[in-house]
C-alpha cells in the first residue's frame, strides 16, 4: 500500500513539474510576441526598406562636447595646420575653414574635417569637382558635397549652394569614409546623410545612384 501511496505521489509531482515547465515556456513565449510585435521590423524610406538597427545613432551629431551644427565623417581627420591659402567663413555664427572642397573647423588643439551645412554658399567650385546632370537639373559634386548654381542677391554671397542631390543621382565614385550596410540582404552605401547603391553603366563601368536622401536637417 505504502508503495502505490508513494508511486502515485511521484507521478503527481511530475505533473506538476511538466506543468509549470509549459506555464514558464508559455509566458517566456508571450513575452517575446510583445516585445516583437511592439517593435517595428522595417521601416520604409523611400524605396528602401531599413532596419531599427541601421537607424541607431546614425545621422547624431557628434562629438558631443562641439557645436551640433557641425557634422562630421565616420572617420574624425584631423590637421595640426590649417592648408595655405585657405578661406575663413562664418554660416550663421559658426566659423568654417575651406580649402579645396574640403572644410574644417576648430578641433581642440588642431583642425577637423567637417560636412558643410546645407545652404552654403562658395564663390568658386573647387577643382577636379564632377557635374552630375539629372533631368533640367544640374549639380557639381565634390568630396562628398553637392552643389547648383544659384542666383546671387550681391557680389558678396557665394555663387553655388550647397544642395542634397535627388534621389536618381548618378556619380562614378563615393567618399572613402562611405559605410557599407547591409538592408533586406541588399549592399548599400551610406555617407552625409544618403544612401548610394551600387550599379553597372550601359558601357559596363560602375557607377553610384543615389537611393534615399534625408531630409532632415
Amino acid at each position: 500500500m505504502k508503495t502505490h501511496t508513494h508511486i502515485i505521489k511521484l507521478i503527481l509531482m511530475i505533473i506538476i513539474l511538466i506543468n509549470t515547465d509549459s506555464a514558464l515556456a508559455q509566458r517566456n513565449s508571450d513575452t517575446r510576441n510583445r516585445v516583437a510585435s511592439s517593435t517595428p521590423i522595417h521601416q520604409k524610406i523611400g524605396s528602401v526598406h531599413t532596419t531599427k538597427h541601421y537607424k541607431r545613432d546614425r545621422y547624431r551629431t557628434q562629438p558631443v562636447h562641439r557645436s551640433p551644427h557641425y557634422r562630421y565623417p565616420r572617420h574624425h581627420r584631423v590637421i595640426r595646420t590649417l592648408p595655405r591659402h585657405h578661406v575663413r567663413l562664418v554660416y550663421r555664427g559658426l566659423p568654417y575653414y575651406y580649402h579645396a572642397g574640403i572644410y574644417y573647423s576648430v578641433y581642440n588643439n588642431g583642425y577637423v574635417v567637417v560636412m558643410p551645412p546645407i545652404g552654403f554658399r562658395i564663390s568658386v567650385l573647387p577643382v577636379g569637382y564632377v557635374r552630375v546632370v539629372l533631368g533640367p537639373s544640374v549639380f557639381f559634386y565634390h568630396s562628398g558635397v553637392y552643389y547648383k548654381e544659384t542666383t546671387t542677391i550681391s557680389s558678396e554671397e557665394g555663387k553655388y549652394e550647397i544642395t542634397k542631390p535627388p534621389v536618381g543621382a548618378v556619380i562614378k565614385e563615393i567618399d572613402k569614409d562611405a559605410e557599407e550596410v547591409i538592408i533586406d540582404g541588399k549592399v548599400f552605401y551610406d555617407y552625409n546623410d544618403m544612401l548610394y547603391k551600387k550599379i553597372s553603366t550601359y558601357d559596363g563601368n560602375t557607377a553610384y545612384e543615389v537611393v534615399y536622401v534625408n531630409e532632415e536637417e
